[in-house]
């Protein structure tokens, strides 16, 4: 790229900003608790179901187990890419480099004549214990209709495996008994509980936890019936 050719300079909301300031894996991705709390610091605003967080139409799904952060914006192919532009910027700034399998898009224009010739991969950083993808892909046909223009971010432990850690009923179990308020939370979102794990947070003594479980309840009706979870 030219010193002429600059990317569309776009502001990303304070609160991704902050996101990217406080990644780290004894701060805020140490548990679930200062993953919570470090989210609303950072200006994140939590939502009824479990582990979601919204910021001026940015999404965020936080897992405690182990504690790792994905964030979402979708909207038109533009504004997409001059958002993952803004954020490879600041990733770049975080961890001093970036590493991708395929070709380095950071320092695109918008409208690059590349974007529609390559196989678009994962951008890669790593500072303070965390690892940090980031990936944009424009509108792309699903089926019978299509998915808007996205990026995803994603933050995690450096040592967490690709495919997460193992089911652990008795660490589910100990959660119910002794977890917080805000662990419970958590630990609605987790996949593949065992039944009274999920009998016992639907009949949680907070309301909070309650309402999760029964939005988690009606997220896996609709899956089991093969609509999609979004409808």
């Amino acid at each position: 790229m030219t010193p002429d050719e600059q990317p569309l300079a776009v502001e990303l909301p304070e609160a991704v900003h902050a996101l990217l300031d406080a990644a780290d894996a004894n701060g805020l991705l140490r548990d679930g608790e200062s993953l919570a709390a470090g989210l609303v610091d950072a200006g994140w605003t939590p939502e009824v179901e479990s582990g979601r967080f919204g910021s001026d139409g940015w999404d965020l799904l936080a897992s405690a187990w182990a504690p790792s952060v994905s964030v979402f914006f979708e909207g038109d192919t533009a504004s997409v890419r001059a958002r993952a532009l803004a954020v490879a910027s600041v990733l770049r700034t975080t961890t001093g480099s970036l590493r991708t399998e395929g070709p380095d898009w950071s320092g695109w224009a918008v409208d690059d004549e590349r974007w529609d010739a390559h196989e678009i991969d994962w951008l890669e950083g790593t500072a303070r214990g965390v690892v940090m993808h980031l990936y944009t892909a424009g509108e792309t046909d699903a089926g019978p209709g299509t998915l808007p223009a996205h990026l995803h971010l994603s933050l995690a432990h450096t040592d967490t495996p690709s495919e997460g850690l193992p089911r652990d009923d008795e660490r589910s179990r100990r959660v119910v008994r002794e977890g917080s308020v805000v662990e419970r939370w958590f630990l609605v979102g987790e996949r593949e509980l065992p039944d009274d794990v999920i009998a016992a947070l639907e009949d949680d003594p907070d309301s909070r936890v309650r309402a999760a479980a029964e939005s988690e309840r009606g997220y896996r009706g609709r899956t089991v019936d093969g609509a999609s979870p979004t409808s």
